[in-house]
């Protein structure tokens, strides 16, 4: 005989178990579903009102279509399935956005809001024949089945969501302030405009060369760390980056790099128009490509100064006079060997660098804190949010 399940409380449904007191209904059934008429060559940089194009980011327009509350998802492109907006006021939106609009009143707009955006994508996914999601069909919207509870316990869950999105835009507005006063901070410091009490002598011109030494061994001890350099997070495992392994079988041609060396990889992207040097920091060795130009310093440098130096955008000038865009399609600039080891940098006396860069080091330890902290309260709400609006966790209201 089968064991039929009881939990006291709660009852069984085509969403699971919920609360006794909650229904379930299709989404189609309680909002209003439409796109917009707008394309985005029509936002205005200044314009008056919000425009939801299919991105996170939110543009601005001159006209409204709507005035009202409403949740918006794309319909297509990047951010299908993850982009979610909601807002209570004129707005205008793309042709291939959805707004959904008219709520019933047994369903609150911003708990419905916080449901829909962390659901929607698995039935996106789940729906989709590939094995990624490029658009939207409306029925995917009207068809999801929605858990109702009562509309105090809504709003109760919307009100506890709502304090973690409180906290969450404060402490990023707090790592942005942050980041600012560390950008303003190495304009001064790492160009010598402001100097640090008791320095005094004058910094000195060096030919690059004359600080660093390129480091060219090859990988005979066939090491399979295989790292690659990313802009924006520095050395990451090929595979990490890639989601696969892209290195020739054959590592020994490429370079072994030790920890603490530094490597340039003359592929610009966003933000790194003149390619990015990094530090390997992470791994006690590694293997890089030959197309990047690895480097150890001497001594007459300070590391973690010379690591500000380049994060702080000081050799833009000097590559932007030697580089030409190579004829690559992945934009990999064309700079020569001798003209990048014949580079000009202006840095102070050893002593000067290493105060400065354990100023900036802590500047740098302070925005670390307050990311893990904003991780932190992020994970939480996610937390939440899966016990919350599935019932598993209840609240009084």
């Amino acid at each position: 005989m089968a064991v039929v399940e009881e939990r006291a409380g709660y009852k069984k449904t085509k969403l699971g178990w919920i609360p006794e007191l909650w229904g379930v209904e299709e989404i189609g059934k309680y909002a209003n579903i439409q796109t917009g008429n707008k394309d985005t060559k029509d936002k205005e940089e200044n314009g008056k009102f919000p425009f939801f194009v299919r991105s996170q980011k939110v543009a601005r327009i001159n006209t409204f279509s709507f005035n009202g509350e409403a949740v918006l998802t794309s319909g297509d492109g990047v951010g299908v399935g993850k982009d979610y907006h909601y807002i209570q006021g004129k707005f205008d939106y793309h042709q291939r956005v959805y707004a959904l609009t008219d709520f019933d009143e047994d369903l609150y707009g911003k708990y419905f809001y916080y449901y829909f955006s962390c659901f929607f994508y698995r039935r996106v996914y789940r729906l989709s024949a590939k094995n990624s999601v490029d658009s939207v069909r409306m029925e995917m919207i009207q068809k999801m089945n929605l858990p109702i509870p009562p509309i105090q316990e809504q709003k109760a869950i919307a009100n506890c969501l709502s304090t973690w999105d409180t906290a969450i835009e404060k402490q990023t507005q707090l790592i942005q302030a942050k980041q600012t006063q560390k950008k303003a901070l190495m304009q001064q410091l790492l160009t010598g405009k402001k100097r640090l009490p008791g320095f005094i002598e004058e910094w000195e011109e060096y030919k690059f060369n004359e600080i660093v030494e390129r480091v060219t061994r090859k990988n005979k001890e066939l090491d399979d760390t295989v790292v690659t350099i990313s802009a924006q997070r520095g050395f990451v495992l090929q595979e990490d980056f890639f989601n696969k392994r892209v290195a020739s079988k054959t590592l020994s041609n490429y370079t072994l790099v030790h920890k603490g060396e530094f490597c340039y990889n003359k592929s610009y992207s966003k933000g790194y128009p003149m390619g990015a040097f990094k530090r390997l920091d992470d791994f006690e060795k590694a293997v890089v490509t030959t197309l990047y130009i690895c480097f150890k310093l001497k001594k007459n440098v300070n590391s973690d100064f010379m690591n500000q130096y380049f994060n702080g955008g000081r050799m833009i000038k000097g590559l932007m006079r030697i580089a030409q865009e190579g004829g690559r399609a992945h934009g990999l600039l064309n700079i020569s060997l001798p003209d990048f080891f014949n580079l000009k940098v202006m840095i102070p006396e050893k002593k000067e660098q290493t105060a400065i860069a354990n100023i900036l080091n802590t500047a740098d330890k302070e925005i670390e804190l307050l990311q893990a902290q904003l991780t932190q309260l992020q994970q939480q709400k996610k937390g939440l949010m899966q016990q919350l609006l599935t019932g598993k966790k209840r609240l009084k209201y």
